[in-house]
Parts: structure tokens; sequence; C-alpha cells
């Protein structure tokens, strides 16, 4: 009884120290610290802790007999968290891999600035329909392209043309920003970050819900693209000093290409979604789902082909080599991220989950049953996903993440509710942290607060729609 009363206390101790440690996360997080550097400390920290209550805890139920069964205990928990994590994460990475290699292949042989600049010699010399049309092209697009170096290449795109013809740097970058984010609630690249993380895998073997989430995924970008139309005509209109006509400026480097290779940037998505709605209506034929890589493999090959990069072998090296180097280059700092970020999280689940369970013993057991008033809660709360804050999984919101895995069954699709839709409306549409929003306010030279202060509100109801979305479909 002493043992277990000890045990009991030390798990107390243990949980105020572990969220001593969360805090201090967060606000290294949100400070700007380097989030990998932030991840291995916590998680270091976070075992250290942990391994101590294995260890009693072991001590107490009489499974350590010897010092050999200390360092099994000890070496196996390490390699569980420091070896096991990151290696469970390689689908995941290896599906990023493939995207951002396929964006590049779209960025570098000139289709994603053909396609773009062919979009605005449709629109005429209108400049409000050049920007709807140019902002929902490029929504298009990023359902299919990943990486944040082909968000910037195409950025670098699309930006000049904006500007060049009179739109306002609030309206251009704001617009741009929108389709980016729009994009990813239905991106392999994105969405597999949590099919493939341990805190959400469970779900996707649940009967039924890939098929709920397909629904979500897409009703969630309509949902985003209709709240960037809004923010493009409210901000147009309240605009001063509208330019009503303009030439749009031949800068000499646009690739020649075909116009049949325009189809390549939505191969991915195009299938997926044909296989997904057959599915989805007639779940009895029961159709085999491409995979992401096969698709991306395929768009990638249209790609090169289409484009005259296949015509020689030597050109063909060349082009295969150059894009997959850049589009390896682009996602690794991203895939070092979440790499580390499976070793925290897996020190969370498998070490700090126990101690809050028996810290808290069944005080948060109510998660469970009143689901609704945490939904409401993470709505209102949404904006502090910005500077990678507690509502940001991929930054310090890992941390409350892992923390209320302890209390939501892994089969319960609650967890991803709360922290899905964030990511998307909140931190890629207004946070200057953000890698491609922060290159984008540098180019146009657009000041951080005033984007933060415009693009905020429109991101805020985007966020608090679709997760009341998820909310309905999911749970």
């Amino acid at each position: 009884m002493f043992l277990m009363t000890g045990l009991e206390v030390f798990s107390i101790i243990a949980s105020i120290l572990l969220l001593l440690a969360l805090i201090a996360f967060v606000y290294y997080c949100m400070k700007g610290g380097n989030l990998i550097i932030g991840l291995i400390i916590t998680t270091t920290f976070w075992v250290l802790i942990g391994i101590v209550y294995v260890l009693w805890n072991a001590g107490a139920s009489g499974t350590i007999e010897g010092g050999r069964d200390v360092w099994n205990l000890i070496v196996g928990t390490l390699n569980k968290v420091y070896s096991d994590g990151p290696i469970g994460y390689g689908q995941t990475t290896t599906i990023i891999i493939f995207a951002s290699w396929f964006g590049r292949v779209i960025v570098d042989t000139g289709i994603a600035k053909a396609l773009i600049r062919k979009v605005v010699e449709l629109s005429g010399n209108k400049q409000l329909i050049t920007v709807l049309a140019v902002s929902i092209v490029s929504a298009l697009i990023f359902t299919s392209v990943f990486g944040p170096g082909s968000v910037m290449a195409i950025g670098a795109i699309i930006l000049p043309i904006l500007l060049s013809i009179g739109v306002s740097k609030k309206i251009a970058v704001g617009s741009f920003l929108f389709s980016v984010a729009a994009g990813m609630y239905v991106n392999s690249g994105y969405y597999t970050q949590f099919s493939g993380h341990g805190l959400f895998e469970v779900l996707w073997g649940v009967e039924g819900f890939e098929n709920d989430f397909l629904l979500f995924s897409w009703l969630a970008f309509l949902v985003h693209v209709v709240i960037m139309v809004g923010f493009i005509l409210f901000n147009y209109w309240m605009a001063k000093g509208k330019v009503k006509a303009w030439a749009m400026e031949d800068d000499g480097e646009t690739q020649e290409v075909s116009n049949w290779s325009f189809i390549v940037p939505f191969i991915p998505i195009v299938f997926a979604l044909i296989i997904a709605l057959i599915n989805l209506f007639a779940p009895e034929l029961k159709l085999t789902t491409f995979a992401p890589i096969l698709l991306f493999v395929v768009a990638i090959f249209f790609g090169l082909l289409l484009t005259g990069n296949l015509k020689t072998y030597k050109k063909a090296l060349e082009s295969t080599q150059k894009t997959l180097f850049n589009g390896i280059s682009d996602v690794a700092l991203l895939i070092g991220m979440l790499l580390v970020m499976n070793m925290f999280s897996t020190a969370a689940s498998n070490l700090a989950a126990p101690i809050f369970q028996s810290a808290l013993g069944g005080a948060l057991d109510w998660v469970n049953d009143k689901a609704w008033i945490v939904v409401v809660a993470a709505i209102v709360l949404a904006p502090l996903a910005l500077f990678r804050g507690p509502f940001m999984i991929w930054g310090s919101g890992i941390a409350l993440a892992s923390v209320l895995s302890a209390v939501i069954p892994a089969t319960s699709p609650l967890l991803l509710v709360l922290f899905y839709v964030q990511p998307v409306a909140i931190t890629a549409d207004s946070c200057p942290t953000q890698s491609w929003g922060m290159w984008a306010l540098s180019y146009a030279k657009y000041e951080p607060n005033t984007y933060i202060k415009t693009d905020l509100p429109w991101g805020w109801v985007c966020c608090a729609i679709n997760i009341l979305l998820a909310y309905l479909i999911l749970m």
C-alpha cells in the first residue's frame, strides 16, 4: 500500500513537471525558437521522467528481478522513443517526398507558370476576375502539389502578376495564401501526416471513417474557397485606387509547354477522387484505391513526358535528378521536424500518458461525454495556433494533443476534429511564421501585423465552420 501511495504521489509530481516542461516548450515555440531543438529537449525530459515512473511501477509490481531487467527496460524504452518512433513514420515521409517531387516537376518544367499565365490571359483586362480565377486555379493546384519550395516557386509566379496589375498587397498576399491553405485539406502530403501518425492512424482502420473523412475534407475545401472569394470581394471593394485596365508584361522566361500538360497538376487528385467517390456511393463494390505514391509517379512521368523532358536519355536523366533533388531539399527540414515530433508523441503516448492517467484518475472522463464543449473551446481558442502555439499540432500543439490522447480513445475522431483544421485555416492562412507566409510577406514587403489583422478574422470564420463540419461528419 505504501509503495502504491508513493507511486500515486510521484504521478502527481511527475505530471506537474511534465506540464511545466510543456508550458516552457509552448513559450519557446511562440517566441520563435527552433522547433526541432525544442522537441528534442522536451522529449528527453519527458523520457527521463517516464523511465523513472516505469522503473518505480515495475519495482512496485515485482517485475524487476535484477540489473539486467533494469537495463533492458531502460534501453527498450529509449529504442522505442528514439528509433521506433521515427521509423514508424517512414510511410508518411515517403509520401511527402514524392508529393514534393511532383510539386517540383510542376514548377521546374514550366507547367505551373504556363497554366497560371493562361488563366490570366483568359481573364481579359478585368482585375477582379483575374484575382478570383488565379486564386481558384491555385487552390485546385495545391490539392495535389505539396512542399514549401513548390509553394514559394508558384507564389513567385502569382504575386508579381497580381501586384503588376494593381492589386493591393493585402489582396495579392492574402488571396494567394488562402489558395495554398484551401488545397491542403485534401492534399495527401498534408492528411497523411495525420493518417500515418501514432495519435491518429487507428482511425483510418475504422470501418466507414475514410469515406466520412473524404466527404469532410472536400466540403472543408469548398468552404475555404468560398471564404477566400468573400475575402477577395470584400477587400477589393474596400480598396482605394483600383486599376481597371492593365497589360500583362512578358518577362520572356515562360517555357513553352503543350496545353495537354495542364492536366498534370490534377492527375493525382482526380484519379484518387474518382475511386473514392465510387466507393462512397457504391460501397458494395469495394474498389481498391490508388496508393498516393503510385499516383505521384504516374503524374511525374506525364509531367516530364508532356513537357519534352523525356525526349532523350540524357535530358530525362537530368530532369529526373534535378526535380527529385529540389523536391527533397524543399521538405528536408519539414521531414526532420516530423520525425523528431514522432519521437515526442511516442514518448507522450507510451510514457507520459500513463502518468497523466494515474494522476488524473477519471477527472477528464467528461471530455468524451461532453465532446461538444471541447469542440467549442477549440473554435474559440483557434487563434492560439498562431506562432506555433498550443492549437498548432505541427508545433507546440503536439504536446497538448498528446496529453488529451491520454483520455480520448484512439478510435474516437475527437482528437482529429480538435486539431486538423487550425494548421490550415489559421496557420497557413494567417501566421507570419509559416515558411511560405514569411516568404510572401518578405517578397511583397507587406507588414506582418497588418497581414494578421486582415487575414485572421476570415481564417477564424473558416476554421469555426470547418471544425463544426468535422464534428458533425466524423463524430
